[in-house]
């Protein structure tokens, strides 16, 4: 038999829910909607930060591949030029060799006939299988030779000369076709990425998207006010510095000039392997248009410009010299002074001014 709770005992136990429902409240409270708010916020944030790592990580990617083909082109260029000389030569040899060979004909049969030996001479120009080409170059080689027309070394060594340049010319042509598949391959690959940097940065709507423009603003300004206090603490040392390197080139007068281009092109976009004024640069093609228009040649490619021009320590840095970055290089900007430098960023992007990141920065190198 279930007997009742007496009423000083109900009331009792009513206390203790109702203290043990006010401290659940409290337990519970904080997770409630405005922690889950809170939570979602910072869900949201770790994505875009995820979201933003990644871009940058396509991105520098994408540089590297353009870099790659940008060389690649190149170098085709060059071996473009290899194959047309390759190509003059063979056919400057071949037009030597038939006029030698001309001669010698004209020397055989000069000789048979003036010698009455005209048997001898059918059978020295006949085509059937019973004279051997051989046989036949050897008396007409004799023949001229009696008749003081010219050495059969020369002949010899002509033809030597024909045959070692057909077998570099028929190397060259395999090189070429090698080299062709390399520039779509790479040219693949880059497009490739970009399809999935365009995918990926599209995947950021409404709010993510306002997120990942906060984020990438955040780290600009950050990256900004970092290269300022490295420049500032190189000009610093600037004197003493000098006085460690002595021997460094001066800087080129000519360096406005090049800074004064690469700003007029502000706002154009990139693209792999141009250096088309107005219209479209990648890194290499922006440093080599404006160092260009101040009377500077340079190689097309990033990694070719470092190897040929004169390198500086970064905290001797100045206004006009070049900024390389990326291992292997793979970037480059022209140095404006107080961190700043204007370059052809990457995909998707335009040609701007930003902040060096000096922890990146693999050289700096002096045009002029």
């Amino acid at each position: 038999m279930v007997h009742p709770l007496p009423c000083r005992g109900l009331r009792a136990l009513l206390v203790v829910f109702a203290l043990l429902g006010a401290n659940l409240f409290l337990v519970l409270a904080p997770l409630g909607a405005g922690h889950l708010r809170a939570a979602g916020v910072d869900d949201k944030q770790r994505e875009v930060v995820a979201l933003a790592d990644e871009l940058e990580r396509l991105t520098e990617r994408m540089d590297a591949l353009g870099e790659d083909y940008s060389q690649a082109l190149t170098l085709q260029d060059e071996l473009s030029v290899e194959l047309q000389v390759a190509t003059d030569e063979v056919g400057r040899t071949e037009q030597a060799l038939a006029q030698m060979r001309g001669t010698l004909y004209v020397a055989a049969v000069s000789q048979f006939m003036q010698g009455g030996r005209k048997s001898t001479l059918t059978n020295l120009l006949a085509t059937t299988d019973r004279v051997q080409d051989s046989l036949q170059r050897q008396q007409f080689t004799s023949i001229a030779l009696n008749a003081g027309s010219m050495s059969s070394d020369k002949l010899d060594s002509l033809a030597t000369d024909l045959n070692k340049q057909r077998k570099k010319l028929e190397k060259k042509q395999e090189q070429a076709q090698k080299l062709a598949a390399t520039v779509l391959s790479r040219q693949s690959a880059a497009q490739d990425l970009a399809a999935i940097y365009e995918q990926r940065q599209s995947s950021a709507t409404g709010e993510l998207a306002e997120l990942l423009r906060l984020e990438r603003n955040r780290r600009s300004e950050a990256a900004f006010e970092e290269a300022k206090r490295i420049s500032d603490g190189y000009s610093s040392k600037y004197a003493s510095s000098r006085s460690q390197y002595k021997n460094l080139p001066k800087v080129s007068a000519r360096n406005q000039t090049a800074i004064n281009a690469a700003l007029s092109q502000l706002g154009v976009p990139y693209r792999y392997g141009r250096n088309t004024p107005d219209v479209a640069f990648d890194c290499s093609g922006l440093t080599t248009y404006a160092w260009a228009k101040a009377g500077v040649g340079m190689p097309r490619n990033s990694r070719q410009q470092y190897n040929a021009l004169p390198h500086i320590p970064q905290s001797m840095a100045m206004p006009g010299d070049l900024v390389f970055s990326g291992s292997p290089i793979h970037h480059v900007g022209i140095y404006l002074g107080g961190g700043r430098v204007v370059h052809a960023p990457q995909y998707g992007d335009v040609v701007k001014i930003s902040a060096v990141n000096w922890g990146r920065v693999v050289g700096v190198a002096r045009p002029g």
